[in-house]
C-alpha cells in the first residue's frame, strides 16, 4: 500500500488516476503533498495535461456526462477521503461502467456522499446568496460554504445577471469568482474591503421589514426553516442576522468573528 500525493488540482488528480490504474490495489491513501505525512510509503505523481485529458475524455464519452459531473462535484467536497474515493471509483468504472455506482463498498458510498453534499449545497446557495450593491455599481456576495461550491454556482449567476459586473467571495477559502459581462475568472484574495453604495443599507433594511412582516406567525416552524437556511449561512443573510444575537451565536458553538462551527 502506498500514499499517492498530487498537486491538489483536478488535472493532477486525473493524472494520478491514469498512472495508478494498473496498480490500483496498492493505492492506500490519496492526498496533496501539503496535507501532511503518512505512515505509508509516499509516491508523488506529477500533473500531466495529456494524461488528465485522456481520463476526462473517457469520463465524458464512455461513462457519460452525468458521471463526469459527479466526479467534478466530488472533487470539490471537503470530506476526508474524497480523493481516494474518486480514484477508486474511476478505476472500477473502467471495468464495470456506470453500474459501479450500484456497489455498496466503502469507496463507492463515500464518493456518492461527496458529490451529493456538494450538489445539494450548490443548489442551496443558488437561492440563499445575497448580493449587495457597491459604490462603483458592481455587485458583491459573500458566503462561507462547507464545500468549494463556487465553481458550480458561478455559471448560474452568469445566466441570471449577464449584463452586470459582480463578485462572489468565498471567505472560508479566500477565493473570489469575478464576472464581467461574459467573462468568468477566479482569484485567490486574502481579504476584501467592500464599500457599499449609499442606498444599500436602506434596501437591506426594507428587505428585513418585508421578510419579517410577510411571515405568518401561526405557521412559524424554526426547525423546518433551518433545514433550508442552516445557521452557518445566517451571517451573510441580511434578513437572518437579527434573528440570532452574537452572544447567542457564541453560546451555541459559533465563533462570532469567522462564524465557523467549533
Amino acid at each position: 500500500m502506498i500514499y499517492c500525493a498530487f498537486d491538489g488540482s483536478f488535472e493532477g488528480l486525473m493524472t494520478l488516476v491514469f498512472d495508478t490504474y494498473r496498480i490500483s490495489p496498492e493505492v492506500g491513501e490519496v492526498g496533496t503533498a501539503a496535507e501532511g505525512s503518512s505512515l505509508l510509503p509516499v509516491r508523488v505523481f506529477v500533473s500531466d495535461d495529456a494524461k488528465a485529458r485522456r481520463i476526462k475524455n473517457y469520463l465524458e464519452h464512455q461513462l457519460g456526462a452525468e458521471f463526469a459531473f459527479m466526479v467534478k462535484a466530488a472533487f470539490l467536497s471537503s470530506r476526508p477521503g474524497r480523493f481516494r474515493a474518486i480514484v477508486k471509483i474511476i478505476h472500477r468504472a473502467c471495468q464495470l461502467g456506470p453500474e459501479v455506482l450500484s456497489l455498496l463498498d466503502e469507496d463507492t458510498l463515500a464518493f456518492l456522499a461527496c458529490q451529493r453534499e456538494v450538489r445539494r449545497e450548490a443548489h442551496r446557495f443558488q437561492g440563499l446568496l445575497r448580493f449587495s450593491e457597491m459604490a462603483d455599481g458592481s455587485l458583491l456576495a459573500v458566503f462561507a460554504p462547507r464545500h468549494h461550491v463556487l465553481p458550480l454556482i458561478m455559471p448560474h449567476f452568469a445566466d441570471r445577471f449577464p449584463g452586470e459586473e459582480w463578485v462572489i467571495y468565498d471567505e472560508a477559502r479566500q477565493v473570489a469568482g469575478l464576472y464581467d459581462r461574459g467573462s468568468l475568472t477566479f482569484a485567490q484574495v486574502a481579504e476584501i474591503n467592500p464599500r457599499e453604495s449609499a442606498s444599500e443599507q436602506e434596501v437591506q433594511s426594507l428587505w428585513r421589514v418585508f421578510f419579517r412582516e410577510l411571515a405568518i406567525k401561526q405557521r412559524l416552524n424554526p426547525a423546518l426553516q433551518q433545514q433550508h437556511m442552516p445557521k452557518y449561512t445566517w451571517k451573510n443573510l441580511p434578513e437572518m442576522r437579527e434573528m440570532m444575537p452574537l452572544e447567542s451565536l457564541s453560546a451555541k458553538g459559533y465563533d462570532v468573528f469567522d462564524h465557523k462551527r467549533r
